[in-house]
């Protein structure tokens, strides 16, 4: 693997298998886990820097941007065709070249990609932390509800105001960083995902085939992903641990870094004698 330098959150940042950059914040311990981060749509790689920061070096933190986002917002003929599947798989890889144990954590879209990266390596996953989690089998929305999500593309201003309503106590400045990240997103990408968390695996099971360990955080001020979809992941696991942050909303790893990466160091103590 060839090192190219820092990146602005302070982790050394690598080439993937496929040359796209990954981003890897060492644990101050050797025997600590590493935490895989999938973000979700309209997001890339950055928006973990927060909570990486104030995971204090007591795990490590590998990132890096989805097909189409971030430094691949390029990548726009990989991202057309990327599936819940294909994006587990690019994730597979990366906790291929990731030494000792593995806790995955997703967000949003990004935690179907996790449920399914952790079911597939289960010898290497010590554990599962699902953020605002969109279900696996889709959020199966009819088209007219879904619609306004997908004309998202490259409309920076609406991009805005629908962050505002799903995350209301979002900061002006966070607002601002969140729609700077997702408006350069080219327009067919983003329907194209909005197709992707929207459909969902097909026949996705009723029992999640990771039996792991399983920590939901949801936010309590998220219009998105409500308290009713957190009932419907978490009943899809045999022993989910479910969280709340009151005053978070979908982007709950934004606003309240601190808490996160507080209940994901407690949920990596509690897991070490897990067997990977």
């Amino acid at each position: 693997m060839v090192t190219v330098g820092l990146n602005h959150g302070g982790g050394e940042m690598t080439k993937s298998h496929n040359g796209f950059p990954v981003t890897r914040t060492p644990a101050n311990a050797t025997a600590a886990p590493t935490v895989l981060l999938i973000h979700g749509f309209l997001d890339d790689a950055s928006v973990w820097d927060g909570l990486v920061d104030c995971l204090g070096g007591e795990v490590g933190a590998v990132r890096y941007d989805l097909p189409g986002f971030g430094a691949r917002i390029g990548s726009v003929e990989e991202a057309r065709g990327a599936t819940l599947e294909s994006l587990a798989a690019e994730a597979g890889e990366i906790i291929e070249r990731i030494d000792g144990p593995v806790i995955v954590v997703g967000q949003s879209l990004g935690t179907q990609v996790a449920e399914l990266v952790a079911a597939r390596h289960q010898d290497r996953v010590r554990g599962l932390v699902l953020l605002t989690p969109v279900p696996l089998g889709g959020t199966r929305l009819p088209y007219e509800v879904v619609a306004p999500f997908g004309a998202l593309g490259g409309d920076r201003v609406a991009q805005r105001n629908l962050r505002g309503e799903l995350s209301p106590h979002l900061g002006e400045g966070q607002l601002d960083r969140l729609a700077d990240i997702g408006a350069p997103v080219a327009a067919d990408v983003v329907s194209h995902y909005v197709d992707v968390w929207n459909t969902g695996v097909s026949n996705a099971p009723a029992t999640s085939a990771f039996g792991g360990p399983v920590l939901i955080i949801g936010g309590g001020a998220d219009a998105f992903v409500t308290e009713q979809v957190v009932d419907a992941v978490s009943a899809r696991f045999a022993d989910a641990d479910v969280k709340v942050i009151e005053k978070g909303g979908h982007w709950v790893h934004f606003e309240y870094p601190g808490a996160v990466a507080a209940m994901i160091l407690d949920f990596a103590d509690a897991t070490a004698g897990v067997t990977s």
